[in-house]
């Protein structure tokens, strides 16, 4: 596994182009309920601006994740399309720059908070009806102290 970008060679315009597919463990998820099934495929390109490292990346995989509804585990669809991470040269001091943190936090960002099995239409969802506010069922306050004399 490379994320090591040397900086050494991007000197006077030249692009390093940058296809990978890691395998899933440098997100470092142990989780039951958040999995990784599949690698992660990172394409992209890293180049000097100035006094700046620019990394550009496209990437994609899969997480499984339990439905908000009835609990089942389902895989969906990670992507993340023109990432742009800088960094000041002056802050790379051994001359290589690893990409894999930068990467990382913004797949984690981009998972949902919620999702939902056949693309949001879970069977089970009926019998949660009674359960949920709907404006057709008025709201009753309680006033616990209405009754009180306060004298």
């Amino acid at each position: 596994m490379s994320f090591e970008i040397l900086i050494d060679r991007l000197r006077n315009g030249v692009l390093q182009k940058i296809e990978e597919n890691f395998e899933p463990e440098f997100l470092g998820i142990e989780e039951p309920e958040l999995q990784f099934p599949k690698k992660v495929q990172v394409s992209g390109e890293a180049y000097i601006a100035e006094d700046h490292l620019i990394v550009r990346l496209h990437a994609s995989t899969a997480a499984k994740m339990p439905c908000t509804v009835c609990n089942r585990m389902i895989e969906i669809e990670l992507k993340m399309d023109n990432f742009y991470h800088t960094q000041p040269l002056e802050e790379i001091r051994s001359g290589v720059f690893n990409y894999s943190e930068a990467l990382r936090e913004e797949l984690l960002i981009k998972l949902p908070q919620y999702v939902e099995c056949n693309q949001g239409k879970c069977p089970e969802r009926e019998g949660l009806t009674p359960y949920l506010r709907t404006s057709k069922r008025k709201e009753q306050t309680h006033f616990p102290f209405a009754d009180m004399d306060l004298k």
